[in-house]
């Protein structure tokens, strides 16, 4: 064989080899992991990060705290941002959602973590324990969803 097909063949059986592994999503979202700790801040927090209201993972890029909600009816306010409210890692409401800022249970919001103002809301209809879920599977566009636990 001459060695221009050898090349060939080698970069053939190369290309199929490498198109046949197999990368799943999970294999690239584990390696981006938040760099830092993150905390459900708001008004039932005086807006300070409190160990209580740290997120953790659960999955791959997504990640969980709980809130309990004691006032059935009264308008909560909150943000996603780690200890210095730093940009990147402060998560609020995106202009771009259509909702705005009020958080419906169950439905996921599209999140703008370099916002300084734009801060959720959720009006709960029972007291008792909330899960709220950031998911940066889409980190340019994380998604927060709030559940009834």
């Amino acid at each position: 064989m001459n060695p221009m097909k050898r090349i060939l063949t080698l970069a053939i059986a190369g290309l199929l080899t490498a198109c046949t592994s197999q990368i799943s999503i999970n294999d690239v979202l584990l390696q981006q992991e938040l760099d830092r700790t993150i905390y459900l801040r708001g008004d039932f927090t005086l807006w300070d990060a409190e160990p209580q209201y740290q997120f953790a993972p659960v999955g791959p890029a997504l990640y969980q705290a709980q809130v309990k909600f004691s006032t059935p009816g009264k308008v909560y306010e909150f943000k996603i941002a780690d200890a210095d409210f730093s940009e990147g890692y402060n998560c609020g409401y995106s202009d771009a959602q259509p909702a705005g800022q009020k958080l419906t249970l169950g439905q996921p919001a599209i999140a703008d973590c370099n916002t300084i103002y734009n801060y959720f809301s959720f009006t709960p209809a029972i007291k008792g324990t909330y899960i709220v879920s950031i998911d940066y599977s889409d980190y340019d566009k994380p998604q927060v969803t709030i559940t009834k636990k």
